[in-house]
């Protein structure tokens, strides 16, 4: 089914993919921002993508390389991060010198692939090996980078069921995390208030774990990091 705008469901699939030229995908991306009926079809299209990448992760991957299409992908997940204010985040995605850069770690990758000093990572599901995997990766790199004497900063932006990881009710990892956080003073930890709040209104009363700071939401927080040149990584 075609959105209103009438992009084709063959024009979605090379926006997703980065396959359209410069012009043509910004163009697209601009009317996201402003239909909603696209803005579901793309981002659907972009999750069946998704699903169909992890179903073949064993197999042999080229060398990751920063490129045209692996930027646009990632402003495609920029895009569909939080479908209720995605266009504000699509905006400051697009942004000339906000950093494009994206990092799977469901599809085996590593924090140490990511060419930035200041990375967010985003855990949107509760999931425990995606949570196991995400605090190993932010061990590792945070490790390596002590020892190579470079001045690392990874915050952590948790949100949806995500949002597990850093109550202290639900957290499978409540003492690793605390070990890590004052291990790594250079970790923060960032819990979504929309979150809290949609909790809260069925009646379920959210503890945080020690030292976790609260944003107005993921989207606000992701946003902020974006303009502030940081790089986006989700778990």
């Amino acid at each position: 089914m075609k959105s209103e705008n009438d992009v084709s469901p063959e024009m979605q699939s090379a926006f997703v993919d980065g396959e359209l030229d410069q012009a043509e995908w910004g163009r697209i991306a601009e009317r996201m921002r402003h239909d909603e009926t696209l803005r579901a079809e793309v981002c659907a299209a972009r999750s069946l993508k998704d699903m169909l990448r992890h179903a073949y992760a064993a197999a042999p991957r080229a060398p990751r390389r920063e490129n045209a299409r692996g930027r646009r992908w990632a402003a495609v997940a920029a895009l569909c991060l939080v479908s209720a204010g995605a266009g504000w985040l699509a905006h400051a995605v697009l942004l000339p010198g906000v950093t494009e850069t994206e990092v799977a770690l469901t599809d085996g990758a590593s924090l140490r692939e990511v060419p930035n000093d200041r990375v967010v990572l985003h855990v949107s599901l509760s999931r425990r090996e995606i949570l196991q995997a995400a605090l190993d990766e932010v061990d590792d790199v945070l490790r390596a980078a002590r020892r190579d004497g470079r001045h690392l900063q990874v915050e952590i932006v948790a949100n949806s069921s995500g949002l597990d990881l850093l109550r202290a009710d639900t957290s499978p990892f409540a003492t690793r995390i605390e070990a890590l956080r004052l291990r790594y003073p250079e970790l923060t930890l960032v819990a979504c208030n929309q979150t809290i709040d949609r909790l809260r209104e069925r009646g379920i009363q959210v503890r945080l774990l020690s030292g976790v700071q609260v944003a107005p939401s993921a989207l606000d927080q992701i946003v902020k990091r974006l303009r502030g040149g940081w790089a986006y990584v989700r778990a």
